[in-house]
């Protein structure tokens, strides 16, 4: 399963990088927008939050979000998949509730949204690097398994 997961990360860079082209996997779906004159400008934050934040409900604009649900897999353990998920949601919606405290006032929280998105194509360029990272690290377990495998039989065997 981890050649699996470093084979699919080393694809996903390919397409980060525009060295192929194909469809993410997602669901094409925005959050609603009734859910701020519903529930509230804090509360519908906190719904469009998880909403965006776990990934499955919207848009997937990049592989990375595909290589966690794959190692989440890969592990197995319902446990470390989901605070594997927690921690990408914690990456996901940390920016949008510090970026505001670092403001001095109205009108610098108006430039915000220029001041803290990059390019287009520099995020996907770190997002590659990301990935080409993954398919190392899922590569790195997978012959590890192998090797513990092979001691394994190994030491079964009566010399």
């Amino acid at each position: 399963m981890f050649y699996f997961v470093g084979l699919s990360a080393l694809l996903l860079a390919a397409r980060e990088w525009d060295c192929i082209r194909f469809h993410l996997p997602e669901r094409k779906r925005q959050t609603e927008r009734y859910w701020a004159h519903e529930f509230g400008f804090l509360g519908a934050s906190a719904m469009w939050g998880l909403h965006i934040g776990f990934g499955f409900a919207t848009r997937i604009t990049y592989g990375g979000f595909w290589i966690l649900v794959l190692i989440a897999l890969a592990v197995g353990d319902p446990g470390y998949g989901a605070l594997l998920m927690l921690v990408y949601w914690l990456g996901r919606a940390s920016p949008v509730w510090i970026a505001p405290r670092l403001t001095k006032s109205a009108s610098d929280a108006a430039q915000l949204p220029s001041a803290v998105l990059v390019p287009q194509s520099l995020y996907q360029r770190i997002v590659g690097v990301s990935l080409l990272w993954s398919a190392a690290v899922a590569m790195a377990l997978a012959m590890q398994s192998q090797f513990q495998e092979g001691c394994n039989l190994l030491s079964g065997f009566r010399w």
